[in-house]
């Protein structure tokens, strides 16, 4: 161990340990310990996962939400993927950084302040945990102009007063590392951050640690960043010191971990070194035993190795955490994010340690053993993440190894033309064997998309190789589909002697780039939201739903205009109101406010914070009276029947389907119910009617339902209650039962009194939303039976276009499907017979060209595959001394083809037909070629046909001469 860090690793501390003080420190100081939010931000559309601490308190800093407590600690799960010091690519190229990370903090709501967040960071650091003094600074805020603010001289001051750190490490820092805003407008204020230097005495003595602070020093980092919100921007500019002032505070897990650890990097402290000697173990190569065992004498080798492992490390932590938070990897949003970094791993471990089988998810075990007692979700979902991951890299490692069949598929070719590159004829003849390739032109055609026609697709790729280069847009097309890194493209051809065509990829990822940057832009709401106007004061937002759907004399406590780009609208908070607001699944309830003589429709119900908003048509005109609140009591009934519904068919996909079924979202309203659910395969029609019955069986047996509430939740998770990963619980939970034996859940939603009122459940669909995730629709009561009288209807319908029927139904239509491909193939086979009959028309109208039989003719409405089929058989018919022509139309896709077919004994003389295709297909606007037996072309400029085909015997005089 180092010796400057032994005086904060006198007592070895694991990072369990850690974070346990961490929290245990301020909840001994009045916090509540608050467990992390998901990676998935609840109700902020602006954000792709969490990326910061704060990120669940946003509401209570924007004032649209409240706590029951005032301080509070925890540790929040977060993920970046973009930004400074975040770009994926560089993730393990360094020693210090990840996409997944934890951030620690502590946090007070209008509570303390300045004095106690920095008398508190001292206390811990270097009382508690024992950091030397000498190696700390404090930055404040140095003030700025532009905002009309003076230098933060308070929180100087603080840091004099209540610790006794060093005079000259408090240092003054300008807006950009030390002021913090939310965004333009809304909730400021200033900084302090605490940085440790932990070079060692004589790079110190060299170099003082002041003047390495926030010059991206990797041994002088920042540890905490406390942020004092005192202010609120406003739109122009300017800053209002806020009523209630808040601490926001910041400290990065991972790196405290190898501070009090005594490591020089986050990847060796034993928040990583299990993941990287499970790797290590992994990995067949004898040389690598472990991350600090590689062993070899080529430091370079070394490196790619313990780069590779810490890729490997860090990207399972995230994956793992995002999966068991309802991310499931795919190809759009946080999905494809996910899946992106999901195959980044895979492909290091592919390329470098030589992995050839699935392997991360076999890290999942040491992974949820290390952190699983601090996050139940991990540990709680631990074989679903296994499978899922399993079921990715099976499915990557696939296209990995038809990337690889690519690679070699198309380097040969690039290869010979090269080589040939100052012979025009012998890059002819490579480019009509490409031609005659099937699978190499389809694999073209795949990477050269914006070539206009296969000539100038077949010219791009001829200009590339001619240089040795792969072209980039097969590069592109193996990164972007197969999941090819770029350099591994690069090695690959390398060892074939040839290069990349660089500015051609980099080209197509940057427009890749702007298309990922457009789709990853969450739609943010760009109302302009009035503040709240406070009409009476007293308890707010008491939700009275359960047990009445109207109530009498409520008072509206606050009210607010919401300008939109379409029309505005109103919100109205009441201090109590028979309104559920849309929560775990189940839609907002809709009804009418009548406030004096005044009619007000509510259009949805939603909670903002602790506020339950009733969104509405308009504002009362007198908002001071009393105001009777009623719910539309038809569309609540058939809400809950699809709600109790819902708990019901949870109950009857884990009996038949298994425990390892949780669900991953819903949607509960009024027309139908949708649950996604984590399954690997598509639910069967039987598995499907199975699940179907017991739901309905369970609403015949008219079950009362039991509530439940105020259920301390250990005791709710004792008697089985099914708790949702991802949802947020309370200390004191509702409980939902529907027979203890069958469906217990923790539940905030409305339900039916008995499972009779659903009256029948119906499947609509089932199918798949993610890998891994299934979903099914669903209706229940009055849509159930809608949905049963239209499917009838149907039936019946179909039954009367037959005058009889000799068999069931679908026997019948079994039956008359057969007959009509039955006549689509004597109607095919009857096409091609008239085209092949126009053949004896062709030959008989032969003429002779210096002894050589050359037959043209026009084949009305012919595809290009159809063509050459004819023109093989004319050039069979003919024999020797022949040449054919044929040309025809496709009038669908708006182009002219020829195809042309020459004897062996004419190719003996030297007569080419992809040299006479290549003449026509020009003079057709386009271009062609083949072999020199037959060969074709295909152009745009469809009236010249007939002249094209008048010059053919000229064009075979000449090849003769």
């Amino acid at each position: 161990m180092d010796r400057h860090l032994q005086a904060s690793a006198d007592v070895q501390r694991t990072s369990e340990e850690i974070r346990d003080e961490f929290l245990r420190f301020f909840e001994d100081k009045g916090h509540e310990v608050v467990p992390s939010a998901s990676l998935v931000p609840e109700g902020d559309a602006t954000l792709l996962f969490t990326n910061a601490g704060m990120n669940q308190f946003k509401d209570v800093f924007l004032g649209s939400g409240q706590r029951p407590y005032t301080r509070a600690v925890d540790t929040q799960k977060c993920l970046r993927v973009s930004g400074k010091h975040n770009d994926l690519e560089e993730v393990g190229h360094d020693t210090y950084h990840h996409t997944f990370f934890e951030m620690l903090g502590n946090w007070s709501f209008g509570d303390y302040f300045k004095q106690e967040a920095i008398r508190w960071a001292w206390e811990l650091l270097v009382d508690q945990w024992g950091l030397d003094p000498d190696r700390l600074f404090a930055t404040v805020h140095a003030g700025d102009e532009d905002l009309g603010l003076d230098a933060d001289s308070e929180a100087a001051d603080l840091w004099a007063s209540e610790t006794p750190i060093n005079p000259d490490h408090i240092l003054y820092e300008p807006s950009e590392e030390n002021f913090w805003m939310m965004g333009n407008t809304g909730p400021c204020g200033p900084c302090s951050e605490i940085h440790v230097d932990l070079r060692t005495d004589e790079e110190r003595d060299e170099t003082p640690g002041r003047d390495l602070v926030n010059k991206d020093h990797p041994r002088v980092m920042e540890i905490w960043n406390l942020v004092f919100i005192q202010y609120n921007a406003q739109p122009d500019g300017s800053l209002e010191r806020l009523a209630d002032q808040h601490v926001d505070t910041g400290m990065g897990f991972e790196r405290i971990c190898a501070v009090l650890q005594g490591k020089s990097s986050t990847y060796d402290t034993d928040l990583f070194a299990p993941l990287l000697q499970a790797t290590a173990d992994l990995c067949p190569h004898e040389m690598v035993r472990g991350y600090d065992h590689v062993e070899t004498e080529d430091d370079e080798e070394r490196e790619r190795v313990r780069i590779a492992l810490r890729v490997i490390a860090d990207h399972i932590r995230t994956i793992a955490f995002a999966i068991s938070d309802g991310v499931m990897p795919g190809n759009a949003g946080r999905g494809y994010v996910i899946r992106r970094i999901l195959r980044r791993a895979v492909r290091y471990g592919y390329q470098t340690l030589g992995l050839r089988e699935p392997f991360l998810h076999r890290l999942v075990d040491p992974l949820v053993e290390k952190m699983g007692g601090q996050f139940d979700e991990l540990a709680g979902q631990q074989e679903y993440i296994e499978r899922m991951i399993r079921s990715e890299e099976e499915s990557f490692l696939k296209t990995l190894g038809t990337g690889i069949d690519i690679f070699d598929r198309v380097t040969p070719y690039v290869g010979r033309v090269s080589d040939e590159a100052g012979d025009d004829q012998s890059v002819e003849d490579v480019v009509a064997e490409i031609r005659s390739d099937g699978r190499m032109m389809d694999l073209l055609q795949k990477a050269f998309v914006d070539a206009d026609d296969r000539e100038v697709m077949l010219r791009d790729f001829v200009d590339a190789a001619r240089d040795g280069d792969v072209p980039g847009q097969i590069a592109f097309l193996l990164h972007d589909t197969y999941g090819f890194p770029i350099d591994l493209t690069q090695l690959m051809a390398r060892e074939r002697g040839l290069g990349v065509d660089m500015p051609a990829y980099d080209d197509l990822m940057q427009r890749q780039k702007e298309r990922a940057r457009s789709a990853a832009q969450f739609d943010v709401d760009q109302s302009e939201i009035h503040a709240w106007q406070e009409i009476s004061s007293g308890q707010s937002s008491v939700f009275v739903g359960y047990e009445a759907l109207s109530v009498d004399d409520a008072e509206i406590r606050a009210v607010r205009e919401v300008e939109t780009e379409d029309d505005p609208r109103f919100e109205i908070e009441l201090d109590r109101t028979p309104f559920y607001a849309e929560s775990g699944g189940q839609v907002g309830d809709t009804g009418t406010l009548q406030v004096g003589g005044e009619t007000i429709s509510v259009l949805d119900t939603q909670r903002q914070g602790e506020r339950i908003v009733h969104t509405t048509d308009r504002l009362p005109t007198d908002p001071s009276g009393s105001v009777r609140a009623t719910v539309d009591a038809e569309r609540r009934r058939q809400i809950e029947a699809h709600h109790s519904a819902t708990h019901l068919l949870h109950a009857a996909l884990r009996g038949v389907l298994g425990d390892h079924v949780q669900q991953k979202g819903s949607r509960v309203g009024p027309d139908r119910l949708r649950f996604d659910f984590s399954h690997m395969q598509g639910v069967t029609d039987d598995e499907l009617k199975t699940i179907e019955r017991i739901v309905n069986e369970r609403i015949q047996q008219n079950i009362s339902t039991g509530e439940d509430r105020n259920v301390p939740i250990d005791e709710a998770l004792d008697r089985g209650a099914m708790a949702l990963f991802g949802e947020k619980y309370g200390d004191r939970v509702r409980v939902i039962t529907f027979d203890p034996d069958y469906s217990v859940e923790l539940c905030g939603g409305t339900h039916v009194g008995a499972t009779g009122e659903i009256g029948l459940f119906r499947f609509l669909s089932e199918g798949s939303v993610a890998a891994g995730v299934r979903r099914v629709e669903a209706v229940a009561g009055g849509p159930a039976v809608d949905y049963v009288d239209e499917k009838l209807d149907e039936l019946n319908a179909a039954r009367r276009q037959f005058q009889s029927l000799q068999g069931p139904l679908h026997e019948e239509i079994a039956r008359l499907q057969e007959q009509r491909d039955e006549l689509a193939d004597e109607l095919e086979s009857t096409r091609r017979e008239a085209m092949a009959g126009k053949l004896d028309d062709v030959i008989a109208s032969a003429s002779d060209v210096d002894g050589v039989r050359c037959a043209t003719g026009r084949i009305g409405e012919a595809s290009m595959d159809d063509l050459q089929a004819l023109a093989q058989q004319l050039r069979d018919r003919m024999g020797e001394e022949s040449v054919g022509v044929l040309g025809s139309i496709d009038s669908e896709d708006g182009k002219v083809y020829v195809v042309v077919s020459v004897s062996d004994d004419l190719v003996g003389r030297g007569v080419k037909a992809g040299d006479i295709v290549g003449v026509l297909g020009r003079k057709l606007g386009g271009g062609g070629g083949g072999r020199p037996q037959l060969a074709s072309a295909g152009g745009r400029e469809i009236e010249k046909l007939d002249a094209v085909l008048a010059e053919a015997p000229d064009l075979v005089r000449e090849n003769l001469s």
